[in-house]
Parts: C-alpha cells; sequence; structure tokens
C-alpha cells in the first residue's frame, strides 16, 4: 500500500479539560472549541480528562471521557491533577496530555508517567500585573508553573508577544515555545437589527452605543477609557458606554471613576454576557474600544470584528498582531488620544465603513481547524508520528 492511501496512525490524546464548568471567558471558551476542533481531527483519538461530572464533553456524542475525581478547583488540580492524570495516562494508554489552561499539573517525570506532556501559557499577567492578580493565579505562575517546567516537553503560547515575555520570565521554558493563535466561535457573525433588538431591550440598551467587552480589571483600562468618554461626551451626549464582561474580584476603582465623572446614566453595566447573546451586543454598537494595556492575544477584538463593528483598540501588547491593519490603533495611556480616535472613527462614515469591511476579513484569517492543524503539528514533532496526507 502506498503513503498516499496508508493508514493515519493516530494519536492517543489526552485533552485536559478545566475551567468549563463556568460560564466561559478567554481560557475556557479556547479550551472548549480547540479540543473539539482536535477531536474532528482523524489523526487524533481524543480522552477527555474532566474534573467535571456534567458539562461540555460529558454529554457529547462520540467522546470519550476520563473522570479526574476531586480535581474541579484549582487547588486540587494543582494538588491532584497530576496524580489523576498519571492514572488516567495509563488506563487509556495516552500518548500524550495536552494541558490548555495553563496549570501543568505535571508533577511526575517520564520514568513514572511515561507519557508527553503539552502545556498552553496563554500570557505572563502574573508577571506584568501581579498587583491586579488573585493571589492563587499569582502562586500559580510564578512558583507551581516554573516547578513544573522541567516535565513539560513543549509549550504552546497564542501570539509572539506573549512568547516573548514567556521565554523572559520563565528561564526554564522548553524551547521552542510553539505560537499558535485562538480563533472564533461561530456564534460571532453579524446579527440583524430584528434579530439583535430583542436582546439589547432585555438589557436596558438604547442605541447609539460604545462598547467595551474585559474582564473588571485594572490591566484593561477601563478607567481611562471612562475618562476618554466623558471627553467624548461633551462633544456627542448622545451616545452610552457599555462595559461588559464578569468582575472576577472586587474592582471598586471603575466605580468611583464613572462616579465623579457625573456619568452613571450614561454608562452601562450589564456584567456578563452569555454567548447566546454577545454577537447581538457587538452587532448593535457602533463602535468596539479595547484600550487594554496587556493582552496575551485579544480575542475580543475580532469577536467585535466578526460583528461588522469598527475597532478602536491599543498599540501594545499582543494586540498589533491580533489586529493586523483591520483596527484604529491608538497608545492606552493618552487619554486625549484614545477620545480623539473614538470620536474620529464615529464621525468618519467612510473611515468606519473601511474598519468593518478589513475587520472582517480579518477575522475570517483565524479558525480552529487551523489552530488543531497546529496544535497536531507540534503534537506529531513530540511523537515522531507523519502528518496525514492532504
Amino acid at each position: 500500500m502506498s503513503s498516499l492511501t496508508a493508514p493515519v496512525k493516530r494519536m492517543r490524546i489526552g485533552w485536559l479539560t478545566y475551567g468549563v464548568d463556568r460560564p466561559l471567558s478567554g481560557i475556557s471558551r479556547q479550551t472548549l472549541e480547540l479540543g473539539r476542533a482536535l477531536g474532528r481531527r482523524e489523526d487524533c483519538e481524543l480522552v477527555y480528562l474532566t474534573p467535571y461530572r456534567r458539562g461540555p464533553f460529558r454529554q457529547e456524542a462520540n467522546s470519550d471521557t476520563f473522570h479526574l475525581a476531586g480535581c474541579g478547583r484549582l487547588p486540587a488540580m494543582m494538588l491532584l491533577g497530576g496524580v489523576a492524570i498519571a492514572i488516567a495516562a495509563r488506563r487509556r494508554r495516552l500518548d500524550l496530555v495536552h494541558d490548555p489552561s495553563g496549570i501543568a499539573p505535571f508533577p511526575f517525570g517520564r520514568p513514572i508517567a511515561p507519557f508527553r506532556r503539552v502545556v498552553t501559557i496563554h500570557d505572563a499577567i502574573g508577571f506584568r500585573y501581579p498587583a491586579g492578580y488573585p493571589w492563587l493565579n499569582r502562586l500559580l505562575q510564578r512558583r507551581y508553573l516554573p516547578a513544573m517546567l522541567p516535565n513539560v516537553d513543549a509549550v504552546i503560547t497564542v501570539s509572539r508577544h506573549a512568547r516573548a515575555d514567556l521565554e523572559r520570565f520563565l528561564p526554564r521554558l522548553p524551547p521552542p515555545a510553539h505560537v499558535v493563535p485562538p480563533a472564533l466561535s461561530a456564534q460571532f457573525y453579524p446579527v440583524s437589527e430584528q434579530d439583535r433588538q430583542p436582546v439589547l431591550a432585555r438589557m436596558g440598551l438604547r442605541r447609539p452605543y460604545i462598547l467595551s467587552v474585559a474582564a473588571m480589571q485594572e490591566r484593561k483600562n477601563l478607567r481611562r477609557l471612562v475618562r476618554a468618554f466623558a471627553r467624548l461626551h461633551a462633544h456627542r451626549p448622545e451616545y452610552q458606554l457599555v462595559l461588559a464582561g464578569p468582575t472576577l474580584w472586587r474592582y471598586t476603582p471603575l466605580g468611583d471613576e464613572i462616579e465623579q465623572g457625573g456619568l452613571a446614566p450614561h454608562v452601562v453595566i450589564p456584567g456578563y454576557v452569555a454567548d447566546a447573546d454577545l454577537a447581538a451586543l457587538y452587532s448593535g454598537a457602533a463602535l468596539f474600544v479595547f484600550p487594554s494595556r496587556y493582552e496575551g492575544f485579544g480575542l475580543p477584538v475580532l469577536e467585535a470584528m466578526a460583528c461588522a463593528t469598527p475597532v478602536v483598540c491599543s498599540n501594545t501588547s499582543s494586540l498589533p498582531e491580533a489586529a493586523g491593519d483591520a483596527a484604529f490603533l491608538v497608545d492606552p495611556t493618552d487619554t486625549e488620544a484614545l477620545a480623539a480616535a473614538m470620536r474620529r472613527v464615529l464621525d468618519d462614515a467612510p473611515l468606519a465603513d473601511r474598519l468593518r469591511q478589513a475587520g472582517t476579513a480579518r477575522a475570517r484569517l483565524f479558525s480552529w481547524d487551523h489552530a488543531a492543524a497546529q496544535t497536531a503539528a507540534v503534537y506529531r514533532q513530540l511523537l515522531g508520528t507523519a502528518a496525514p496526507p492532504t
């Protein structure tokens, strides 16, 4: 039988599904989408290593799961996950285990746990912004993860900027770190006026509005966005500012900024927005603004672009990689520049149309099937397995 027709040797991959039991955010959404895309590949035979008895992957047809008992919370995964994963790898005869959540619960070397190990580390926030990061996450990234790295065979990250940061802060990082950008869920597309109106009405929104989607934390730079909006509001008082996203821990300065600026009637904070409503929220916005000071990638920028919403975003960290030339880039430390950029896009209809068209094209460049192909190539390199025919 020729090599072109020979059956593909399937790699048995353990896919750790930590974090998918809660409302999806950046990392957990990527865990879900990339896990499903890998499961569709003919060269990968996935076993989903899940700490949960319900939720994604447990109820899906044709999915093989292994329950990691007692590992549903971060401290337990850090302490017990390594033993549970080693047992799963032995019982399911796994060639490789991939942790896409950045924990790396791999305390054992290959003599005890003879399988390859891959971890996706999305960013270096614990090093760049430790003051605004929960203590357990700081412990994970600054102490636990470096201790686990000698037992890791390959690291994947999501942008070239993130790779440079990780190489700086984690000297024991196994070289080279592979860059696999994330992609978009199929749910992000332009939602019609008729379909989005009930969603916006349920949130108490009126148009026109400017949108930002980000967790309520200091590095997202939302206080500066509020200040920039105050300057814009003096010229364009018809606009609302909508700040959507989860509050991961107590963050009072944002509320203080809104109150001190007298902007409470004009700023709406709906909190976490479910996936089913997010595309409608993006589609209804006159402008999407993402002034974050630091991102591993910046997926909300692409989500807005896929919904045909013009984007203003920071020119720092990984955001130029995500946005390409399809967004209006601005210095996130300059309040006046941020306000001017917002006003320009809102006042210049041809510019806004160009950003919509360029953004839609940019978003199409990222797919989970492509990300899965890049990820599988890392697996094949570690396992010495030939690529499937194309």
